[in-house]
C-alpha cells in the first residue's frame, strides 16, 4: 500500500476543454473542465497500458473516530458500481489480460489498471465507474467489514508491520499522520455505509485527482476518452491543500516496549523530518543512504559486518506531504540489544559529516541516481510516479529537479541536517521483544541524560549486439543475447542445473548458504572492495539457490561491461570462502530462519515442501536447520561449490551488450572442468496427508489446501495454468465466493508450483480461527462445482487473458528478460516455452477445465496444512 514527458499535441476543438487544453513546463499534462489533470506517456516498448488514478485522499485526511475509513473505502469501490455487479470490474479486466488493484497510503488512494493497450478504453471506464459509482450496498459493506478487520489481524501477527505502527504513534503524536493506514478494530467496527458516502462525497473531487497514462497509447485518444468519462463530473466541495506540520522540540514518548512470541528482537528509532516539498528533502535521501542505505553504510559496515551484533540494520528518509521521519529499523539477537542500544545511540549523537569520505558521498549518489533511472524501466513503474509526482509536488519534471538536486548536494549541506535534525531528544524507539527478556534499565532511560540539541564517467566504445541469439558454447552450456537499447544497461543471469540435488538430507541449506557467501569475497577482494566497487559503478550482483538449480545474477551500466563480467569471472573461478565471511553468511540465514519462524506464512511455506514430499531434493527445508547452518565447515562449501560450478551452465544477457567484453566472459568460464550432469530429481510424494501446526498468541488461520498435479512438460500444463487462473484473482471464482460472498477472508487464492517432471496446485486461505471448517466446506463445494458444470466461456476467456497480460508484464525487465531465458534452458525447455505456453492456453475450452478438475482436484489425493492460533 503503501520519480518525463516531450512532444507537444495539439489537440483538434472536438476536444471539449476549458479553453484548450493547459500545458505544465512542455510536458504532456492537460487539465480537464472540471480541475482533473491527466497526465500522459507515450511508450511503445511493450503492447501494454498502465493507469494511476491518484487521489487525495488518505489517512491523514481522516477525522478522529473514522480511522482507517480511506482504506476501507478502498476495498468497498471493489464491491460493485452502478453499470458492475460486485467482482465485475475485476474479471472484465483479468479477462482482457489485465490487472486491477488499488493502494491507501497517507496522503493518498491510487487505484491501477494494467491492460494490453487495445483495451485502453476499458481500463479508463472500470476507473471512472468504480470511483464515482460504487454502490457501497448494505451486504456487501457488512462482508468486506469482516475482510478488513481480518487485514487489520494480519499485520498484527507481522512484527514489522507492529513496529512501524507503534514508532508513527511516538513521532507523529497529536498529527493526522499519528494511526495506521489500515485504521484500528474499534473504528472500522463502528464504521456504516454513510459514513464512507460522506467521505467520499467530501474527498472524491476531480480537483483532487491526478489520471496518469504510460504505455503504447495516443495522446488525443486518451484525452478525448478521458474528457467524455470524467471531464463532465462536478466537483461538490472546494478543497484548500494543508500546509506542512512542524516538527516538535523533544519526543513526547521516547520509549515503547512490547513483549511478544517472537524470537528476535525487533527496534525502530526515529526523528521527524520535514516534508516532501522541504529544500532538505533530497539531502535526507543522500544522510539516509549513508547512514544505512546498503551494505556500505556507515550503520551496516559497522554494526553488522564489523561487529556482528544485528541481522538487519537500515535507514530510510520516510517524506510525505506534510511531514516525514527519519527512521530506523533494526533486527537482532535479545542477548545483543543492550550492548547494541549502548553503541548505536552514541553513533548517531557523535556522527559528524566528515565521518563520510567523497567516495561514499559519490556512492550515496550514484545510487539514488540509479533508483530514478530504474524507475523509468517498466511503464507501471513510470505511470506511478508521473501521476505521484503531479499530485503532491505538482511537477511532472519532479524527477529532473531531483537529479539536479543531488548532484549539489555537500558535506556542508549533511552536516546542516545533523546539527539541525539529529538530535536525540527529539527521537522516538518502539522495541519488540520476546516473552520474558527483561529490560535494561540503561534502555528504559536513555533519554534522561541527554543534552539539549544544538545545532561522470566517458563512455568506451561499445561492440553491440542488436539481434536475439542462442548458441552453444561447448560442453553442454549455453549462451543467450537478447538485446534491449531503450536503456544504457546490462541485465545477466547465468543458471546451472543442480543446488538441492547435489546433496544428502543432512545437507540442507548448504546450497542457499553457498550462494549468500559466493559473492561476498574473493581471493582477491574482500567484502568492503565488492561492495564499493558495485556502488561505485550502480551494479548489483547476487546469488541464489532454488531447489533444482543455482544461478548468479547481476545489473549494471554498459560501460561498465568490462569491469563487471572480470568481477563475474573472479566470483565464479575464485570464490574465498573464507571462515569470517561464511560465518557472517551463516548468521543471515540463520535469522533469515528465525524471521519466516515468526510470521505465519513465512512458517507455512518454510515447512510446506517438507510436508508434501518425504525424500529428495523437494522434501528439504531450503534454508535448513539451524544447528546445521551453524556448523557447517567452509571446506564442506567450497567442496559443492566445485560440484555446481562445473555442471554445464546457461548464460543469459539482455539489455545493451558490449559483444567484446561479454565474449571475453564466456572464453574464461569455457576453461573451466565440467563434471557429470546433475542427477534428475527424484519425486516422492508424501504419505502424511494432514498436518496442523499451533502458533502461540496469533490470530489468523491459514488453511493450504494442496492437489499434486503433472509438470510443465505434460500436455495438461497449459490447462493446468489456466484453471489455476479460473480460480485465483479477484475475478477468480475462490475470491468471488469466499471473500466477497461469504466474507471469510482477507486473502484467498490458488498457486500454481510446477517443474518439468511434476507440480502442485494449493488453495489458499487467511481465515478467521472459528471459521476453518466453513473455509474448507468452501473449498470443497467450488470443487465440487467445478466438477460438476464447466465454467462458463467468460471465466476461461479471462484466466487465459490474465495469463497474457501477467506474462507480458512480468517481462518487462532486463533482469526478468535475462533471468526467464536462463532458467527456461536450464530446465531443458525452449526459449519460447512460456509464450507458447500462453499461446496454447488462449485455446483452452472450458469442459477441458472441468475434465481436469475431475482428475487432479480429489480429496482423497489432497494434503492439508493448517496453522491454528494458540
Amino acid at each position: 500500500m503503501f520519480r518525463f514527458i516531450p512532444f507537444l499535441i495539439i489537440l483538434s476543438t472536438s476536444l471539449i476543454l476549458n479553453t484548450g487544453p493547459s500545458m505544465a513546463d512542455e510536458q504532456k499534462v492537460y487539465t480537464l473542465h472540471n480541475g482533473m489533470r491527466v497526465v500522459v506517456d507515450e511508450d511503445s516498448r511493450f503492447p501494454l497500458v498502465s493507469l494511476r488514478l491518484y487521489i487525495r485522499a488518505g489517512s491523514s485526511h481522516e477525522p478522529p473516530g473514522q480511522e482507517g475509513i480511506s482504506h476501507f473505502l478502498e476495498h468497498m469501490v471493489f464491491k460493485g458500481s452502478e453499470k458492475r455487479a460486485p467482482g465485475e470490474a475485476a474479471r472484465e479486466i483479468e479477462e482482457a489480460g489485465g490487472s486491477l488493484n488499488a493502494g491507501t497510503s497517507f496522503d493518498y488512494t491510487v487505484y491501477t489498471v494494467d491492460l494490453p493497450a487495445q483495451k485502453l478504453h476499458l481500463g479508463l471506464d472500470v476507473l471512472q465507474d468504480m470511483v464515482f459509482g460504487a454502490s457501497l450496498e448494505a451486504n456487501e459493506f457488512k462482508m468486506e467489514k469482516q475482510v478488513v478487520l481480518a487485514e487489520i489481524q494480519r499485520a498484527m501477527d507481522n512484527p514489522g508491520s507492529r513496529l512501524f505502527n507503534m514508532i508513527q504513534s511516538q513521532v507523529w503524536a497529536g498529527k493526522p499522520y499519528v494511526h495506521p493506514i489500515l485504521g484500528y478494530p474499534d473504528t472500522v467496527q463502528a464504521m456504516t455505509p454513510e459514513d464512507l458516502r460522506d467521505y467520499m462525497d467530501s474527498l472524491y473531487q476531480p480537483r483532487s485527482m491526478v489520471l496518469s497514462v504510460s504505455g503504447n497509447v495516443e495522446t488525443r485518444d486518451v484525452l478525448e476518452k478521458s474528457q467524455e468519462l470524467f471531464g463532465n463530473i462536478a466537483n461538490r466541495t472546494t478543497m484548500a491543500a494543508p500546509g506542512p506540520l512542524g516538527i516538535p522540540e523533544r519526543s513526547e514518548e521516547p520509549l515503547r516496549i512490547m513483549h511478544g512470541p517472537w524470537q528476535k528482537a525487533y527496534m525502530a528509532l526515529a526523528l521527524p523530518i520535514p516534508d516532501l516539498g522541504s529544500p532538505e528533502a533530497t539531502a535526507f535521501d543522500v544522510l539516509a543512504h549513508l547512514l544505512g542505505g546498503d551494505s556500505t553504510s556507515l550503520l551496516y559496515r559497522k554494526f553488522k559486518y564489523e561487529k556482528g551484533m544485528v541481522d538487519e540494520i537500515s535507514a530510510r528518509a520516510l517524506s510525505l506531504d506534510r511531514t516525514g521521519m527519519l527512521y530506523f529499523y533494526i533486527q537482532l539477537s535479545p542477548d545483543e540489544l543492550k550492548s547494541f542500544w549502548e553503541q548505536f545511540t552514541a553513533t548517531l549523537k557523535e556522527l559528524d559529516a566528515s565521518t563520510f569520505s567523497s567516495d561514499q558521498l559519490e556512492r550515496a549518489r550514484i545510487s539514488l541516481e540509479e533508483r530514478i533511472y530504474r524507475s523509468k524501466e517498466t511503464l507501471g513503474a513510470k505511470s506511478s510516479r508521473l501521476g505521484f509526482d503531479l499530485l503532491l509536488k505538482n511537477d511532472v519534471r519532479a524527477q529532473d529537479r531531483y537529479l539536479h538536486e543531488l548532484r549539489r548536494i555537500s558535506r556542508d549541506d549533511l552536516q546542516r541536517l545533523i546539527d539541525g535534525f539529529l538530535c536525540m531528544e527529539k527521537a522516538s524507539a518502539s522495541i519488540l521483544l520476546p516473552e520474558q527478556i527483561p529490560v535494561k534499565q540503561e534502555i528504559l532511560h536513555w533519554q534522561q541524560e541527554l543534552e539539549p540539541c544544538a545545532r561522470e564517467k566517458e563512455e568506451p566504445e561499445v561492440h553491440r549486439v542488436t539481434e536475439t541469439l542462442v548458441r552453444d558454447v561447448g560442453k553442454s552450456s549455453k549462451l543467450v543475447i537478447l538485446p534491449d537499447e531503450h536503456l544504457p544497461y546490462t541485465a545477466l543471469h547465468i543458471s546451472w542445473p543442480g543446488s538441492n540435488r547435489l546433496i544428502h538430507k543432512e545437507q540442507q541449506g548448504l546450497p542457499q548458504l553457498a550462494a549468500s557467501a559466493l559473492t561476498r569475497e574473493t581471493k582477491d577482494r574482500s567484502y568492503s572492495q565488492i561492495q564499493e566497487f558495485l556502488k561505485d559503478r550502480a551494479a548489483i550482483l547476487g546469488a541464489s539457490a532454488g531447489r533444482n538449480s543455482f544461478s548468479l545474477s547481476a545489473r549494471f551500466p554498459v560501460n561498465y561491461s568490462s569491469d563487471m563480467y572480470s568481477l563475474i569471472q573472479e566470483v565464479i573461478t575464485g570464490p574465498a570462502f573464507s571462515a569470517e565471511e561464511v560465518h557472517r553468511a551463516a548468521a543471515n540465514q540463520i535469522s533469515s530462519i528465525r524471521e519466516q519462524e515468526d510470521r505465519p506464512m513465512g512458517f507455512a511455506f518454510r515447512h510446506l515442501f517438507p510436508f508434501l514430499f518425504d525424500s529428495g531434493p523437494y522434501s528439504y527445508l531450503h534454508l535448513g536447520r539451524e544447528e546445521y547452518v551453524q556448523q557447517v565447515s567452509t571446506d564442506e562449501i567450497k567442496d559443492f561449490w566445485q560440484t555446481q560450478r562445473k555442471k554445464p551452465f546457461v548464460l543469459a544477457v539482455s539489455g545493451q551488450v558490449d559483444k567484446k567484453e561479454l565474449n571475453q566472459l564466456v572464453r574464461e568460464l569455457e576453461q573451466m572442468e565440467t563434471g557429470d550432469p546433475a542427477p534428475l530429481p527424484k519425486v516422492s510424494w508424501s504419505g502424511e496427508k494432514v498436518k496442523q501446526v499451533y502458533l502461540k498468541d496469533r490470530v489468523q488461520a491459514h488453511i493450504l489446501k494442496v492437489f499434486p498435479v503433472a509438470g510443465k512438460k505434460h500436455e495438461h500444463a497449459a490447462g493446468l495454468e489456466v484453471l489455476n487462473k479460473v480460480l485465483a484473482g479477484q475475478g477468480g471464482l475462490l475470491f468471488r465466493e469466499l471473500r466477497d460472498r461469504q466474507g471469510l477472508a482477507y486473502s484467498v487464492t490458488s498457486l500454481l508450483w510446477q517443474t518439468p517432471e511434476t507440480g502442485f496446485l494449493a488453495l489458499y486461505i487467511g481465515t478467521f480461527e472459528d471459521r476453518t471448517q466453513e473455509a474448507l466446506a468452501g473449498f470443497e463445494e467450488i470443487i465440487a462445482t467445478l466438477k460438476q458444470t464447466a465454467p462458463d466461456k467468460s471465466e476461461v476467456s479471462r484466466a487465459a487473458s490474465l495469463l497474457f497480460g501477467e506474462y507480458h508484464r512480468g517481462r518487462q525487465t532486463l533482469s526478468s528478460r535475462a533471468q526467464e531465458a536462463s532458467n527456461l534452458l536450464v530446465q531443458g525447455l525452449d526459449l519460447d516455452f512460456r509464450k507458447e505456453m500462453i499461446d496454447r492456453a488462449g485455446q483452452v475450452e472450458p469442459e477441458q477445465i472441468q475434465a481436469l478438475a475431475r482428475q487432479y482436484l480429489n480429496t482423497d489425493q489432497s494434503y492439508l496444512f493448517k496453522i491454528i492460533p494458540e
